[in-house]
């Protein structure tokens, strides 16, 4: 009995001696994986791209904070982020979910600069289904004009709003922006268009339309009586 307690003794304090040596000793994790090859995705899925497009969204959702660690925002790859995100398109473009995680999630990054990929794989993704993915322009939009200050880009992804399969208050956006570049006339022309093309506009849509043009007109006619 003795020398079997004896045994276990030995055999924790080897333990707590083995624990106090190790118990630093952290894996090298990666952040972002690199993103394989579509022929690759393509053989992996087994002829069920849905299971999988599912399976590798959710480890993208959660990469870097896995194993019991957080990383900041910051300190993600952020090319190779809208590598993954191109490449899960190709398995299922319809889905919202990755255009979601890239504008609500990814977006909030600390490094101003990375939310240029955001912006342009919402573009990307957008513009394949307009009709559809209209969303994804308001918010790569917004991205363009308040995270990054690049009035230039956000003309660039409010341009294809411009579409009679868009609801109307969202293809005025393109118009807003115009005006908010200064650039009053194109400004004009796009909401009068969009006017004169509609095949239906809302009341509320009419009105604010209305008003938009009379009220650009007169500051246009007091800006050249000055």
């Amino acid at each position: 009995m003795r020398a079997l307690v004896a045994l276990l003794l030995v055999l924790l304090a080897c333990q707590a001696v083995f624990w106090q040596q190790t118990h630093g000793i952290r894996p090298q994790l990666g952040i972002v994986a690199d993103a394989p090859s579509v022929p690759a995705i393509k053989a992996l899925s087994l002829g069920d791209d849905q299971f999988y497009f599912r399976w590798l969204a959710l480890e993208l959702q959660n990469t870097g904070d896995t194993y019991g660690r957080f990383t900041a925002l910051k300190e993600y790859d952020y090319k190779k982020l809208s590598e993954w995100f191109l490449l899960l398109d190709r398995l299922d473009a319809r889905s919202n979910m990755i255009p979601s995680l890239a504008a609500y999630y990814y977006s909030q990054t600390q490094n101003t600069q990375d939310v240029r990929y955001i912006v342009d794989y919402l573009y990307e993704h957008a513009t394949r289904d307009v009709a559809h993915k209209w969303w994804w322009l308001l918010q790569a939009i917004y991205l363009a004009q308040h995270r990054l200050n690049d009035m230039d880009l956000a003309l660039k992804v409010a341009k294809p709003l411009v579409n009679k399969d868009v609801p109307v208050w969202a293809q005025q956006m393109t118009a807003v922006v115009y005006e908010q570049r200064g650039e009053m006339d194109d400004a004009l022309r796009i909401m009068e268009a969009i006017r004169d093309h509609a095949e239906h506009i809302p009341d509320a849509d009419l009105r604010y339309m209305e008003y938009f043009v009379k009220e650009r007109l007169h500051k246009r006619e007091n800006t050249s009586t000055r």
